[in-house]
């Protein structure tokens, strides 16, 4: 059976979100995509947001909006190999500040 699959990048920086309205009309699925590298950068935007803060503040959005009620939302993870070097040098207590495990790698995205 053929079938056609139709990507669109909707762009994660806010001044962008106001156009996604017209790419999610009769979507079957969302892949969300978070780097996990990014937990101790900023928005761009304003210099003082938490980029994995504001991933998981529209994962939420997106997840409880009632367009989505009857589509599969899957949340990708990627940049592991960036994470795994970075949390050698900076602590993931930077974002959360109540994690205190181990700063490795292992155990962490697994």
């Amino acid at each position: 059976r053929n079938m056609t699959f139709s990507v669109v990048d909707v762009g994660g920086q806010r001044s962008q979100r106001k156009k996604w309205i017209h790419a999610f009309e009769d979507v079957n699925a969302i892949i969300f995509l978070v780097a996990l590298s990014e937990y101790d950068q900023v928005l761009i935007e304003d210099g003082t947001t938490n980029r994995i803060k504001e991933s998981l503040m529209l994962f939420s959005f997106i997840c409880k909006c009632g367009w989505f009620e009857e589509t599969s939302i899957i949340l990708f993870l990627n940049k592991k190999d960036l994470f795994e070097e970075k949390i050698k040098r900076v602590a993931l207590g930077k974002c959360f500040p109540k994690f205190n495990g181990k700063q490795t790698y292992t155990g962490k995205a697994d």
